[in-house]
């Protein structure tokens, strides 16, 4: 990876052009941890406070995301539109409402439309999330897996919706993995297994099954948000 650099006057607007570069050409693409502080200011050679701020204006831009105590990531390609925004702030349960909307009919497509390749990238993204060490792994591979679901599906329109609602998918997924409460060792292990089944029965070309292990997934979740909308 080449980082230009940054040489001229007004170094936070230089620093954040720089960072917005390298995310928009895919040298960290998303779900990407950036370099910490001290890293990153070596390599955009700036100091600490330039490029603490250039992340400060890319994070208000939804480009970044802070998680605490992570690090920050790489959330989006662009700028987030105003209705990202919204998403961002939208309540988890609602979240989850257009989620099963999307992903249901994205795991019906998947198993009609599936290609050979799309059946190679499930089975690598299913391995990556079952190896995920820790919360802010498991979000990025989980979101993963089910964008290889979408993608799967060949419909541009859906894909294009999910990758605009990601955002939120993942923040919201984050607050949920943060509650204990809802995420006791059986329900993680039945999760687990809802996914391996939606893989399965994508790559057997079965859009009932599909259906019906996505739901799995995602329908005790909400039942959970709906009861105590906290999250």
């Amino acid at each position: 990876m080449t980082v230009r650099p940054i040489h001229h006057s007004s170094l936070v607007e230089q620093a954040v052009a720089e960072l917005r570069r390298l995310i928009g050409e895919g040298e960290w693409p998303v779900g990407t941890k950036l370099p910490g502080e001290v890293e990153l200011s070596r390599q955009l050679g700036v100091g600490r406070s330039t490029s603490r701020e250039a992340v400060r204006a890319l994070i208000a831009d939804g480009q970044l995301r802070a998680q605490h105590g992570s690090g920050t990531y790489v959330s989006s390609t662009t700028p987030v539109s105003e209705l990202d925004r919204r998403l961002l702030r939208a309540a988890v349960s609602d979240v989850y409402e257009v989620r099963v909307a999307l992903e249901v009919e994205a795991g019906r497509l998947a198993a009609a439309r599936r290609t050979p390749d799309d059946i190679e990238a499930l089975r690598a993204a299913l391995g990556a999330r079952d190896r995920a060490a820790d919360r802010a792994e498991l979000v990025e591979t989980d979101v993963a897996l089910h964008r290889c679901v979408v993608t799967a599906a060949h419909n541009p329109v859906l894909s294009h919706l999910f990758d605009t609602f990601q955002g939120a998918l993942r923040q919201a997924a984050t607050q949920l993995l943060a509650d204990a409460e809802l995420h006791p060792p059986e329900h993680g292990r039945r999760i687990d297994d809802a996914h391996r089944d939606l893989v399965q029965a994508i790559v057997a070309g079965d859009p009932d099954a599909a259906v019906a292990a996505t739901r799995r997934n995602l329908d005790r979740t909400l039942d959970h948000l709906r009861a105590d909308p906290a999250p």
